[in-house]
C-alpha cells in the first residue's frame, strides 16, 4: 500500500486481481481497478499517480487517479477523480516484486535472482546491482527516502535476518542485524534516520539506522499480518493490512 494523500491509499489485492483506492478518514473501498495478474508493491508518485508491480508478468503499471482536461496541448489536473486507470506500462526484465520512487526514478528490487535496478520514469536502467540475499523470493521489502539530498535505499531479508543499506549507486553501506528472535518483514523509512520495520512475530520496531539501535514499540501481536504498511506524516498514523483489513496505529 501507498499513501497519495494523507485521506487516499492505494492499497494491492494479490488475490482479487486489483488495486483499490481508500479513503482513510470514511473506511471506505473508493475505487476498485481489475488488473490481467497479481498486483504485488505500490508505491505513490508525484501528483496522484502510484506505481504498481506485477511480478509474474515482469510489467510495472503506472496508475493515476487524476481528472484532467487539455487545453492548449497542456492538460491541467483538476481534482482527484477517486477513479484508478492505468496510463502507462512500463516492461522489465525480471520478477519485479517491489518498487519505490525518488527523484524522477523507479527503484526496483527482483527476485530469483536478486537483484536492484534504477529506472528512468520510461524504463530505462541506470544502474543496477545484484543483491546476495536468500534464494526464496518470499519476505523481501524495500523503501527509499531522500533526506537533504542524499537518497538512502533499504532492503529487509527475513531469510537473512538482515536489513541493508545502499546509497543511490546501489552500493552497500551498512548492513543492520536484526535482534535475536526478531522475523524482519516489511521496512519503512520515515524520515531523520527512522525506520519502522514489521515482525513475522507480530510485533513493530523502530530502527535507528545512524545509531543501529533496535527499539520494540509494541508488546502485542497486532502486527502479524503487517506484509504491507504506510505512514502519514501529517496525521502520524501507521496503516497496515492485517488479513485484508486496513488498520491505523498512531505513532506517538
Amino acid at each position: 500500500m501507498a499513501l497519495l494523500s494523507s485521506d487516499r491509499l492505494v492499497v494491492a489485492d494479490v488475490y482479487n486481481h486489483s488495486v483499490k483506492l481508500v479513503d482513510v478518514v470514511q473506511g471506505k473501498v473508493l475505487h476498485q481497478l481489475e488488473v490481467d495478474g497479481e498486483p504485488s508493491s505500490v508505491c505513490s508518485l508525484p501528483a496522484t499517480r502510484a506505481a504498481v508491480t506485477m511480478p509474474a508478468e515482469k510489467r510495472i503499471l503506472i496508475l493515476d487517479c487524476a481528472e484532467t482536461v487539455p487545453f492548449h496541448n497542456t492538460i491541467f489536473i483538476l481534482k482527484c477523480d477517486n477513479q484508478l486507470s492505468v496510463v502507462k506500462t512500463i516492461t522489465v526484465h525480471g520478477r519485479c516484486e517491489e518498487v519505490a520512487y525518488s527523484n524522477d526514478h523507479l527503484i526496483v528490487l527482483y527476485t530469483q535472482p536478486s537483484r536492484i535496478e534504477i529506472l528512468t520514469m520510461n524504463g530505462r536502467v541506470v544502474k543496477r546491482r545484484d543483491l546476495e540475499l536468500s534464494k526464496t523470493y518470499l519476505y523481501k521489502y524495500l523503501s527509499v527516502i531522500a533526506e537533504d539530498n542524499v537518497t538512502s535505499v533499504y532492503v529487509s531479508d527475513d531469510d537473512s535476518r538482515r536489513i541493508l543499506r545502499l546509497d543511490e549507486n546501489l552500493q552497500v553501506q551498512q548492513v543492520y542485524p536484526v535482534p535475536d528472535g526478531a522475523k524482519p518483514g516489511r521496512v519503512l523509512a520515515v524520515g531523520d534516520g527512522q525506520l519502522l520495520v514489521s515482525d513475522l512475530n507480530g510485533t513493530l520496531w523502530q530502527l535507528d539506522s545512524t545509531m543501529g539501535r533496535w527499539t520494540l514499540l509494541n508488546q502485542a501481536e497486532w502486527f502479524l499480518a503487517a506484509y504491507s504498511m504506510a505512514f502519514c506524516h501529517e496525521r502520524n498514523n501507521l496503516y497496515w493490512d492485517a488479513f485484508g483489513v486496513v488498520k491505523r496505529y498512531a505513532i506517538s
